[in-house]
């Protein structure tokens, strides 16, 4: 897919001026993650009297890291909503309809529709990386259903999805950090460590890769702004193999620090084969697969210890769910203590899957009709929220109409005593969130 290059002070310009419109604004087990679940009395669940919501996420496939708790995330949503809700002075009870995508573009896009012309959803959800998100984003927008969705960087989900300031998103929300999210945070790591300030890059041929590689708006001029140059040995595709053409290029150019968003099969490839081959950088800041406790483990020899990466959410982060008051230390406290939890770690995806719930509670207050598409959507336009993802501001309509940014800051995995864990190295782009210590290098 081409990536638009567009200039963001003048997306940001343009932007501004956008009119709300009365049409729009916008692994577990099987068991416990049922693919249709009421909350409250299946029998009352009927007709008018029930607001049905689509959820979309990869729980199987190269993305089910990001997934694994949200089979806790729904349970808890589900309670919330066990008793139905009010809106516009009328009961409804809430029926959450569970996808999951098998991390497949195709079948995001075909499970979306089912939603929408089958099972006649008021609102669709969906999550994790562009590839999964954006088929959704397209069905929603093409058949006018509000669509709220995160975990996927903004720019590849607006200029991946061929909207523009010129062409909007009309019934879709986005929230989640952006390229800059990475650029601007990853050179403030680097700076703690004596490098050459080469850094070699692994950007995938798929939507993440291309909208990080693109000249204007991606990654390279935050690298380049902050005095370092890129080594970008060009495109691989998701699933390779053998990255030695990759490795003999980082080596050649003397590359000393590794940036990039690889899916996280590739990453564990690539890393193994890099030792291997006697390429050892000192400092390795990559999204995307070292987010989550479900890869860096499965890097042989504990390889995975001392890699760095731009994270959204943690346990010392000041955030609250605008559901039940829950903060992200008592989050993780109680994911822990969750029987259904025993072999799992806290997911740092699951509070913002969480979030999409938080969203949808905040606009239902705000109509009189949950099943009038329009008046929702438009309702969503206004919100301006504190969630347990953090403060989501759609009002603000910056960088892009439709898209609320969160912070990042820089964290790096450790082993130690059998248990890996994370701590954050740099916060020099969120001083609220306190930093541990300073980055260590890989040698």
């Amino acid at each position: 897919m081409k990536i638009m290059k567009l200039n963001i002070s003048n997306v940001l310009a343009k932007s501004s001026k956008r009119k709300v419109s009365a049409i729009s604004v916008a692994a577990v087990s099987a068991l416990a993650l049922t693919s249709l679940s009421f909350l409250g009395s299946p029998a009352s669940a009927a007709g008018s009297s029930v607001i049905k919501i689509g959820y979309i996420s990869p729980r199987t496939g190269a993305y089910a890291g990001f997934t694994d708790g949200d089979a806790y995330m729904l349970k808890l949503v589900r309670k919330y909503y066990a008793n139905g809700v009010t809106v516009g002075g009328k009961k409804y009870q809430v029926q959450i309809l569970d996808r999951d995508s098998g991390s497949d573009p195709a079948k995001a896009g075909q499970l979306a529709d089912a939603l929408i012309t089958k099972d006649k959803v008021d609102i669709v959800t969906a999550t994790d990386t562009p590839e999964t998100v954006n088929p959704v984003i397209a069905k929603c927008e093409a058949d006018a259903v509000p669509c709220i969705t995160t975990i996927a960087p903004w720019q590849a989900v607006v200029f991946g999805g061929g909207f523009s300031p010129a062409k909007l998103m009309k019934w879709t929300h986005h929230f989640f950090f952006g390229i800059e999210g990475f650029g601007a945070v990853d050179p403030h790591a680097w700076d703690q460590v004596a490098t050459d300030k080469k850094v070699g890059v692994l950007w995938p041929n798929d939507a993440d890769g291309q909208a990080f590689r693109d000249p204007v708006n991606g990654y390279a001029p935050f690298a380049t702004k902050a005095g370092y140059t890129v080594v970008d040995p060009g495109a691989y595709e998701d699933g390779t193999k053998d990255f030695t053409s990759i490795i003999t290029k980082f080596k050649q150019e003397k590359v000393e620090i590794i940036a990039g968003i690889p899916i996280p099969p590739d990453f564990i490839t690539f890393w193994t084969q890099a030792q291997q081959q006697g390429f050892h950088p000192k400092v390795a800041t990559i999204g995307k697969a070292l987010f989550f406790p479900a890869t860096v483990p499965t890097i042989p020899n504990h390889l995975g210890n001392g890699l760095a990466f731009s994270t959204w959410w943690g346990p010392t982060f000041p955030y609250k769910s605008s559901l039940d008051g829950t903060t992200a230390a008592q989050w993780v406290a109680n994911f822990g203590k969750d029987p259904a939890n025993k072999k799992l770690t806290w997911n740092s995806a699951t509070p913002m899957h969480y979030s999409l719930f938080e969203i949808i509670s905040a606009a239902l207050k705000k109509v009189t009709d949950p099943h009038n598409k329009a008046a929702f959507n438009a309702a969503v336009d206004t919100l301006n929220m504190d969630t347990l993802s953090g403060h989501l501001n759609f009002a603000g309509k910056a960088p892009f109409p439709g898209v609320a940014v969160v912070p990042t800051v820089v964290a790096q995995w450790k082993y130690a005593g059998g248990k890996w864990s994370w701590d954050v190295v740099d916060n020099t782009t969120y001083p609220a969130i306190p930093a541990a210590h300073k980055i260590v290098p890989l040698n």
